[in-house]
Parts: structure tokens; C-alpha cells; sequence
């Protein structure tokens, strides 16, 4: 049970965190996301310098990758969040199972269960419904707009960064691997960030740490989470998020969702949630990402 309610958190924390980006449209992306990795960064930083965790770094140029492909992909999470809403940006972000299965295969050549093939269809297919609407197009690219295409692309960076974690855990702890991300990440957006448009003062500064805190509470609860329960419940809890932010999206915020994006965003939810059941491997890595 406490493993379940460690995971309930950080599903609550990472709902609260992408209400915030989409309620305060004035803050950049980037600073939301630089915060985000300066207070990872600083507590486990502070979390070694007491003796509470211990940092080793083995597999430089891996790790690099890791922090590259997983910081780009929060970033595009969170510019999805303000353009395409909390519910859509979300469920995007949330069908890197989809990807990750399939660089697994290409890369790391592990197999794919039959049944994993038809799940992946089936999320396919709802993406299509979640992305246009429903709209008929003769050619598929048409009818998809540009930041749905990006927040699809950010899925597949995060897919990636997953084979990366998978393959890094043969030689580095997850501290590791989650303190390279905050790392890399700082240094790829510290300069957009400061060169963003800025409405200052102490609204902002308390925005910008409460973003980051709520994002480092949910990590920690994730991965304290993990210790009580099996890989694939901590990966299902952990499809609460999409789940929702989809109600907040339609609650809080009245994102206009058609019906056909609402079965869409489903399919999309149940076929990872299959996925993620019949295959235990994405429960491991996906609290990293």
C-alpha cells in the first residue's frame, strides 16, 4: 500500500506541475524547464555532499545522450502544454512506451511480442484521432498541425532516452543517470532561457520554484515508490498522469476536446497501459524520464 500511495503522489505532483506551466502563459518554457533541472541538480547534489547517495559516472558519452534526448523531450513537453493544452500535450508525451519498444528492437534487439504489435497499432490509431479530430485528409502530414507533430516528436526523444536508461543501467545507478539529465539539461537551455522574455519580479521566482519543486517532489515519490511495488504496477500507476491530466484539462482549464480526440486520447492510454502489462521492461526506466 505504501508503495501504491508513494506512486498516487508523484502522479498528483506531475498533474499539478503541468497545471502550473499552462496557467502561467507569460514564463517562458525554457526557464520552467531550467528550474526544473536546477533544483534536481542542487538536491542531489546536496543528497551526495551528505553522504545520503552516492554519484558514479562510468558511461560519459551515454549519459550525455540521456541528458540530451531527456531534456529536449521535458522541454517539448512543456511547449506542448501551452500550445496544445494539458490533455493533448500530455497523452503525446505519455506514448514514448510505443517508441522506446520499438528502438528496443531495432537497437538493443529484444523482442516484440505479437500481442505488443497490436497494441502498437492501436495507439497509432489513436494518436491519428487524438491529433486531427478526426478530420479526413488524404495525406496524413495535412492534417496533423505543427505542434502536434512536435509533441509527437518529443515522445519519440523520451522513447529514445528510455533504450538509453535501459542500456545505462548495465553500469550506473539511477541517481546517475537522473543527475546527468538535470546536468546536461542546464547547460542546453541556461542561455535560452535568459535571453526568453521575462515579466519579473517575485511572481515570477515563485512560479519558477514552485514548478521545480512539485516536478522534484513527484520524481522523489517515484522513485521511493518503486522500492515497494513490481516494475509493471509502478509503470500502470504511473499512467495515472495522462489520465489526469485529461480531466483537468476538461475541468479546470475547459481545453475544447472533440469526441473523437476524446476516444482517441483512450486508445491511446489503454494500448500503453496493455503494453505495460504484458511487458514489464518500460517499468524500470520510465520513472527516469
Amino acid at each position: 500500500m505504501t508503495g501504491v500511495l508513494l506512486m498516487f503522489g508523484a502522479s498528483v505532483a506531475f498533474s499539478i506541475m503541468a497545471g502550473l506551466i499552462k496557467a502561467t502563459p507569460t514564463i517562458s518554457p525554457a526557464k520552467m524547464v531550467l528550474f526544473r533541472f536546477i533544483i534536481g541538480f542542487a538536491l542531489l547534489g546536496l543528497a551526495a555532499i551528505f553522504n545520503r547517495i552516492t554519484l558514479k559516472f562510468t558511461r560519459s558519452p551515454l549519459l550525455f545522450l540521456r541528458g540530451v534526448f531527456g531534456g529536449t523531450a521535458v522541454f517539448i513537453f512543456y511547449l506542448s502544454i501551452r500550445h496544445i493544452g494539458v490533455g493533448k500535450g500530455t497523452v503525446f508525451t505519455y506514448t514514448f512506451p510505443i517508441f522506446a519498444s520499438i528502438f528496443s528492437a531495432l537497437f538493443l534487439k529484444e523482442k516484440i511480442k505479437g500481442i505488443k504489435w497490436l497494441f502498437i497499432t492501436l495507439a497509432f490509431a489513436g494518436i491519428y484521432m487524438l491529433a486531427t479530430g478526426g478530420i479526413g485528409e488524404s495525406f496524413l502530414l495535412l492534417s496533423i498541425g505543427f505542434f502536434e507533430l512536435l509533441a509527437l516528436g518529443g515522445a519519440v526523444l523520451a522513447g529514445t532516452a528510455v533504450v538509453l536508461i535501459k542500456k545505462l543501467h548495465k553500469s550506473e545507478d539511477s541517481y546517475a543517470i537522473f543527475f546527468a539529465q538535470c546536468l546536461f539539461g542546464f547547460w542546453i537551455f541556461v542561455i535560452p532561457a535568459n535571453i526568453s522574455p521575462s515579466i519579473g519580479g517575485y511572481n515570477e521566482g515563485i512560479i519558477l520554484v514552485g514548478v521545480g519543486l512539485v516536478a522534484a517532489i513527484g520524481q522523489l515519490l517515484m522513485t521511493e515508490g518503486y522500492r515497494h511495488v513490481s516494475v509493471t504496477t509502478g509503470s500502470l500507476l504511473n499512467m495515472l498522469v495522462p489520465v489526469f491530466n485529461v480531466v483537468v484539462a476538461l475541468t479546470l482549464f475547459n481545453e475544447p476536446m472533440t469526441i473523437v480526440e476524446i476516444i482517441g486520447s483512450i486508445i491511446v492510454i489503454g494500448s500503453c497501459i496493455l503494453m505495460i502489462s504484458s511487458d514489464g521492461l518500460f517499468g524500470k526506466v520510465a520513472k527516469h524520464n
